[in-house]
């Protein structure tokens, strides 16, 4: 169980501080009062790429976890014994993330704990981006005074 709690706290830093970075970012190359359309376009595809690379070590992780750490296994619901791929991995992490939970693949063991974690992460990070989105479609420039 410890094992997935600092593996979780580290993942937590990690992607919140990609997060954060990417949002710096956009609001750096940004100015929502003169131009609306154009920065709502980068604001969303630099939070979409956050998302992708967020879900992508979340899915590093899910994979270490059940491979090099052996903390518990991820397996599909309809079929326990068959192999799971890469991007399988990937797509469990985005479902977690994206809290959609479809459960057509199921953790067990402590991989349960960094599974719901990562929900509760995702939801955080998700909610951080629509508010930014917010601040830009309303002509104000996030993080600036």
């Amino acid at each position: 169980m410890l094992q997935s709690m600092l593996l979780a706290a580290l993942l937590i830093l990690a992607c919140t501080a990609i997060h954060y970075g990417a949002l710096r970012f956009a609001t750096r190359i940004v100015d929502p009062a003169a131009h609306p359309r154009r920065c709502l376009f980068i604001s969303v595809s630099l939070i979409t790429a956050a998302h992708i690379i967020e879900a992508a070590i979340y899915a590093s992780a899910f994979w270490v976890a059940v491979h090099q750490i052996d903390i518990g296994s991820l397996q599909l619901a309809q079929d326990p014994t068959a192999n799971l791929y890469p991007m399988d991995y990937f797509y469990f992490a985005l479902v977690n993330l994206t809290t959609l939970g479809r459960g057509d693949l199921q953790p067990s063991g402590h991989l349960r704990f960094l599974t719901g974690i990562s929900a509760f992460h995702g939801f955080l990070l998700i909610t951080a981006s629509g508010g930014y989105l917010l601040q830009v479609m309303s002509g104000k420039n996030p993080f600036r005074k």
